[in-house]
């Protein structure tokens, strides 16, 4: 859980953070899943490398730029502080990831598929 904790960094590093924690994982997981055994090793690594990327970049975007749940809670008799949901990141993350990278992977297999006449 250090991974999830937000107290005491900047909502940006936290954000890079999370981004880094879902979009490694997913990365490597839907890059072996797409592999493909008749494309040259070389252009397999190098399709990895740019899933993972992509799946660190889109949910960090995808957060910057949509609204998150915020509630608000009672500090003291009445002072109201913001409270941001956790849930709310980690689903949008975790679904940009997974399905921005599955897409990324697919365009690229059905690229090698068509034009190169892999399968």
């Amino acid at each position: 859980m250090f991974f999830f904790d937000g107290s005491g960094v900047d909502q940006n590093a936290y954000y890079l953070r999370q981004s880094l924690v879902i979009g490694i994982p997913v990365g490597i997981t839907v890059s072996l899943m797409w592999w493909n055994t008749e494309s040259s090793g070389i252009i397999m690594i190098i399709q990895a490398g740019l899933v993972i990327l992509f799946t660190i970049c889109l949910p960090l975007l995808i957060v910057n730029f949509s609204n998150i749940d915020v509630g608000t809670t009672l500090l003291g008799p009445s002072l109201r502080v913001p409270v941001v949901s956790l849930g709310d990141i980690l689903k949008k993350m975790l679904l940009a990831a997974v399905l921005g990278g599955n897409v990324l992977a697919s365009l690229f297999f059905l690229y090698r598929s068509l034009f190169h006449k892999e399968m």
